[in-house]
Formats: structure tokens, C-alpha cells, sequence
């Protein structure tokens, strides 16, 4: 199933990170495949969880250290293969490439060998053909060892006074135009293990590279269930990287999900859209084979995700807020009837209209999702939404909290979530005001209107 990796939420940060050295891998990468290929997947986890142990081996550091240089060096040779397999007659050039590719990962496939990580196809023929003297340098050119003839021809022409140069070059010409069509032959029957050669060198690259990345995020290798999710300390590597570097503490989550919705309520500033973000990149990255941001955790694989996320409007599309959110909440609801596995995350709903009609909307759509068995989240301030969903509210400000400063509002919110058996949202928004200084009058006549409202 594709899904593009690159526009897919919370993933772009994640691409930037991994330490991926070659062009191949990187066009690897962005062509992966959204997958629910449960043994694919245990597969992948399995091969990342094996150079992850290789690479916390420091008696490792230095073969590493090799395979992610040569990786660097190699360029993407799919146009001189594609012209080899279509029996094309190559030029310098194009064997240059060949000669060079063969040569760096045939030190490639010896250092993985060593590590008992990856085999690679031998290209050790193709590179006798290429590199006959065996200097294995990273040159090409009509070797004289390919022909006594051109190279007595050649000898001739540095002869000072020599005669009929241009017969002598137009021979040798003749020569080396027959070498590159018995070199091209001599290669052709090699061009499907140099493609084979060309995929795997891409994925040793994105293997490490996701390993690496998985050390140093401390992402966990995830264990697919049938029946419910279960994440243990869940995080959002951005977000916590952005706070380490204010100097602050990231508080991690725990929270499983089975076939049905979720409502979620909180105070404003309680991470509710975080956390949506955040189910979707360890679904999506789970997915795409990659370990996920959390101390332990269980997935349940889905067919698709669909969002309806706020800061994801397209407002260029001329429709309002709440039109552009409408037409989201369609699609999502067609894909529900569509027997399909979903994970369905809904940020705000109905958030730009009135409070009556916003939380007939909530229900109904809560409501549609549970009677379909959905996966779902949704978040919301409204109050009084009577529907059949379980319920957990971000915990948010401890009673005693006091604020003396705006920047330490965020220390004193617990991100965790709890069971709510309540149909009320907390109401916190007058109190984070007062707490931010806003003006004392406009807080006391809100509350004073709150008071004769009820």
C-alpha cells in the first residue's frame, strides 16, 4: 500500500535524522511501502534488532566506521545497468561507474560478511573484467592488457617523427571500439546480480542508518499484537528534542487502544494534539519497519491512517475551517464503511462552530466509530457529549498548583492520562489566563458570567 513516507505526519523529522550515506538509500527510503505485511515487518524488526547489537559492540566500531565510508562513496549506477541488461554497448564512462560501484561494494559485502550482518551478491568477476591489472583503483580506461596490438599502436604513436599517425589512431580507434563491445558482452550476464548488488547496498545503508537511529533516540522494537495497542512510556522525539535543548523534562505517555473510539479531554496546553501526532508517527513508523518512540510497545497493525488534525488545514483551498474539517470527517467516515483496519485520529472536533451543533457532531461521528468497531481518538473541549466511547482525560494541573512564572505553566501540567467517567470537560482556561497575567477584570467578569450561566 503506498503512502508517501515524506508528507506523512511527524515522519519528516525522522528522514532528516537518520545518518543515511548513500543516493541509493535515500531513493530507497522515500519509494518505502506502508505495510501490514506482519511477517515483513517481524522481519525488518528482527535485521534492525540484529545491527543494533552489532553496533553497541565497540569491537565493532572500526568495520562500521569502513562500511559507512565506502557506503558514502557509491553512486547510484541504474542507468548504466538498465544499458547493460539491454545489451547496449557501454562507454568509459559507464564502465567507470560499474568498475568503481563493484570494486567498493565488493569491501562492502567483506566487512558484513565479518559482521555476520547482510550477504551481498559477489561481483568479483565483474571486477577482474574491469580492473585486469588488478590495482583496484577507482579508474577506467582501454587497458593495454586488453590487446597487444593497441598497445604496440599506442607505443608507436609517442614515437617522435612516427608516420601515418592518423592511420595508427584511427586502428587503435578500431580496436578500443571492439574492446568496450567484448567488455559490454563479457558484463551483460552479470547486470541482474549488479541490480540485485544496487537494491541490497541500498538497504544496508537505510538498515544501519535506522539502527543508529533507534540507538540514539532510544526507540524500541515494537511487538505486533492482533487485538490491542500498548504503549509504555510513548514520546515525541521532536517535541523532546526541543525541550532538552530549553533545558526542560519531557514527559512520556502511557496508553493502550482497542477496536473502538476514544474521547479525550483536558486542559488547554495538555497535549492532546501532541499525542494525536504522536500515535500517528508510531503507527506510521511501525509500518515502515522502523522501531518506535517508546520504552515498550504492542501494535496493532491497520490498513490505513486518517487524520483530521488542526495545523493540517489547507487553507489555500478557499473553504473554511469548518468546511475543510467536514470534508475530512467524510472521507474518514466512508473508509469506516469500507471494512477496513483504521486508525482513525480526530483533533478537535467540530472545534469552529457552535457549541450545540459541535457536540451533536461529536457524538454522532463517536457514535458511527464505535458501532464500526473503529480505532480512534478524538479530542475535545466540549461538555455533555453523551455517546458510547471511553473516555480519558489529560490529568493536567494538580489543585495546589501555583504559577509564579508563564515559562514554568508547562512543569506543573501531568501529561498522563486517566479513565473519566465524567461527561464534563475540565474547565482550566480562566485559571491558565490568571496564571499568564491577563488582565484581572476581564478574568473576574468571565467568571462571574460563567456563574450565572449555570
Amino acid at each position: 500500500m503506498k503512502q508517501a513516507i515524506e508528507t506523512t505526519s511527524g515522519l519528516r523529522f525522522i528522514i532528516d535524522r537518520l545518518e543515511i550515506r548513500s543516493t541509493l538509500a535515500k531513493r530507497s527510503l522515500l519509494s518505502q511501502e506502508f505495510t501490514a505485511d506482519k511477517q515483513k515487518l517481524e522481519v525488518e524488526f528482527s535485521k534492525t534488532a540484529q545491527a543494533i547489537t552489532f553496533l553497541n559492540d565497540e569491537k565493532n566500531a572500526k568495520p562500521f566506521s569502513e562500511i559507512d565510508h565506502k557506503l558514502s562513496q557509491i553512486h547510484d549506477i541504474s542507468g548504466s545497468v538498465k544499458n547493460l541488461e539491454a545489451a547496449n554497448v557501454l562507454d568509459d564512462v559507464e564502465l567507470f561507474e560499474i568498475k568503481n560501484f563493484a570494486l567498493l561494494c565488493d569491501d562492502i559485502r567483506a566487512k558484513l560478511q565479518l559482521l555476520n550482518l547482510l550477504e551481498l551478491p559477489d561481483l568479483s568477476e565483474v571486477v577482474s573484467i574491469l580492473d585486469p591489472e588488478k590495482t583496484r583503483l577507482a579508474t577506467f580506461y582501454i587497458y593495454d592488457v586488453y590487446s597487444p596490438e593497441l598497445a604496440t599502436l599506442r607505443k608507436k604513436m609517442k614515437e617522435k617523427n612516427v608516420e601515418n599517425t592518423a592511420e595508427l589512431f584511427a586502428r587503435a580507434t578500431e580496436i578500443e571500439d571492439k574492446i568496450h563491445t567484448d567488455l559490454s558482452r563479457k558484463l551483460q550476464p552479470h547486470s541482474q546480480k549488479l541490480s540485485e548488488t544496487l537494491q541490497k547496498i541500498a538497504y544496508a545503508d537505510l538498515l544501519i542508518a535506522k539502527a543508529k537511529q533507534a540507538i540514539e533516540l532510544k526507540f524500541c522494537k515494537p511487538k505486533i499484537v492482533e487485538n490491542t495497542t500498548v504503549y509504555k512510556g510513548l514520546f515525541n522525539p521532536q517535541l523532546k528534542e526541543i525541550l532538552q535543548t530549553q533545558g526542560k523534562k519531557y514527559q512520556p505517555i502511557d496508553v493502550d487502544f482497542g477496536n473502538f473510539p476514544t474521547l479525550i479531554t483536558g486542559i488547554n496546553m495538555g497535549g492532546k494534539t501532541v499525542l494525536l501526532k504522536t500515535l500517528a508517527l508510531a503507527q506510521t513508523l511501525c509500518q515502515y519497519g522502523f522501531y518506535v518512540p517508546a520504552e515498550d510497545a504492542e501494535i496493532v497493525l491497520v490498513d490505513k491512517i486518517m487524520t483530521s488534525i488542526s495545523d493540517e488545514q489547507n487553507e489555500l483551498s478557499g473553504l473554511s475551517s469548518f468546511a475543510a474539517e467536514m470534508k475530512k470527517v467524510n472521507a474518514i467516515i466512508a473508509e469506516t464503511a469500507a471494512d477496513k483496519r483504521l486508525l482513525v485520529l480526530i483533533d478537535e472536533l467540530a472545534r469552529t462552530t457552535n457549541p450545540t451543533e459541535g457536540r451533536a457532531i461529536v457524538s454522532a461521528v463517536l457514535d458511527m466509530l464505535a458501532e464500526r468497531n473503529i480505532r480512534a481518538f478524538v479530542t475535545t473541549h466540549y461538555d455533555n457529549i453523551h455517546s458510547l466511547c471511553r473516555r480519558l482525560r489529560v490529568r493536567g494541573f494538580a489543585d495546589n498548583a501555583k504559577i509564579s512564572d508563564e515559562k514554568n505553566i508547562t512543569k506543573n501540567i501531568d501529561y498522563s492520562l486517566v479513565e473519566d467517567t465524567q461527561t464534563n470537560a475540565p474547565h482550566e482556561a480562566l485559571r491558565i489566563a490568571e496564571m499568564l497575567g491577563v488582565n484581572a477584570e476581564l478574568i473576574e467578569r468571565a467568571r462571574k458570567i460563567m456563574k450565572n450561566e449555570k
